[in-house]
């Protein structure tokens, strides 16, 4: 199998990086490095991170997060998240209606919302979907344990496009910063501290109360608590049924 990132120029610590990375997966995993895979084609494209194929329907691309377009927040009004309509038209010119791909799975299947967890690679030049996506900066590496195989080559690409401040990582605010918050006495502000993860989606009484704390630390620190495991930006969505 041909792993490789078409059309996205690489840093030589970045190239090395991934090469070691390959050949760990090849000598860790080696059924990962000669699956075959299942052939599919692409019905559409939903978002960056998210298609339906002819066979095997929706499909969640593994080991990418990218920016919200039709999360249930912004069917509810609230705007895409920033660099989200790039990265969904980058996913669909890469996979145009009819696509063929090959469609390669992990350890899950399938997740929670009974999407198919896949890697793609398009026919027939083997560009890998998930893998361009990073590299590219349309959209950052995330861990979906237990589907891990290709994650050391994915932190390699995410940490080169950050560097050169490729997508998103140079038109959003990607990095924490200490958060700025007007004080309730005076005009004098404060500085929020990252809260770590010391609250779980029990210490909330309502959903509102969970939300509120969510959007005061999500923009300098991101989801610390881990209260938002489907990064739909609505946290501990449970409350919600209270």
């Amino acid at each position: 199998m041909k792993i490789f990132v078409t059309n996205v120029p690489i840093t030589a610590p970045a190239a090395q990086a991934l090469t070691a990375a390959v050949l760990s997966i090849s000598l860790t995993n080696p059924s990962v490095m000669h699956a075959a895979g299942i052939e599919d084609r692409v019905e559409r494209v939903v978002d960056g991170d998210t298609v339906v194929l002819q066979t095997l329907g929706r499909a969640r691309l593994i080991g990418v997060n990218t920016p919200e377009t039709v999360a249930p927040a912004q069917k509810q009004g609230a705007p895409p998240q920033c660099f989200g309509p790039e990265a969904s038209q980058y996913t669909k010119a890469q996979l145009p209606p009819g696509t063929r791909v090959r469609v390669e799975t992990d350890a899950l299947p399938k997740d929670k919302y009974d999407r198919s967890l896949v890697y793609l690679f398009r026919e027939p030049d083997d560009a890998f979907i998930n893998a361009n996506l990073i590299a590219s900066g349309f959209g950052r590496a995330k861990v979906y344990p237990p589907n891990t195989s290709y994650d050391k080559m994915f932190a390699s690409l995410q940490e080169d496009a950050r560097s050169r401040r490729k997508g998103l990582w140079g038109q959003c605010d990607m990095a924490p910063q200490p958060a700025r918050k007007e004080s309730k006495i005076g005009a004098s502000t404060v500085a929020l501290a990252n809260p770590g993860d010391a609250k779980n989606c029990n210490d909330f009484a309502s959903y509102a109360e969970a939300k509120d704390w969510y959007d005061t630390y999500f923009p300098a620190f991101g989801d610390v608590a881990k209260l938002d495991r489907d990064g739909d930006g609505m946290p501990c969505e449970s409350l919600l049924k209270r």
